[in-house]
This record gives C-alpha cells, structure tokens and sequence, in this order.
C-alpha cells in the first residue's frame, strides 16, 4: 500500500529536529524543496546507522534504532518481588 505524496511529507514533519535541521541550512527552500532535503537526511541518518530504514512491499519506513531495540516504557525495573534468598 503506497502512501500519497501529503502524508508522506506529514510524516517527515513529525520526526523531530529534521525540519529544523533543513530549515538552519536550507532556509531559502519552499515546501516541495524542504519535503526533498528532509528526506536526503532522513536517508543519510540511516546510512549511517543513526536510524533504520525497512522497506517493505515498495514503501520505506524509518525508525528509531536503539528504541526499536528497547522499549524502556514497557520495562518494570521496579516491579520485582525481591527476597532475602536473592541477597544471599
């Protein structure tokens, strides 16, 4: 399932600090320019390990590496029934 050009540029925007990077060096860019460049970072990012890129049926989709390794909210380092055994 192919994604439209519009969400597909929405999503750019909802990765955080990627439009603020284009936008510091590349502040002449219009829209259409600013959809490119935050996709050549997003590319670059993953080239270089930064992010991970899967793609799947023709559509590419990027994420967190380390976040899609460990997921820190479902981790309950506080919920452990402990014992004095445990100590020994």
């Amino acid at each position: 399932m192919d994604s439209k050009d519009p969400d597909k540029i929405a999503a750019q925007y909802e990765v955080i600090g990627v439009y603020g990077f284009v936008k510091k060096y590349f502040y002449a860019a219009n829209d259409m320019e600013n959809a490119l460049l935050m996709e050549f970072v997003l590319h670059g990012l993953a080239s270089n390990s930064v992010i991970s890129k899967k793609t799947i049926d023709g559509s590419v989709s990027f994420t967190d590496l380390m976040g899609s390794m460990i997921d820190l909210n479902n981790m309950n380092f506080w919920d452990v029934d402990l014992t004095e055994d445990d100590f020994n």
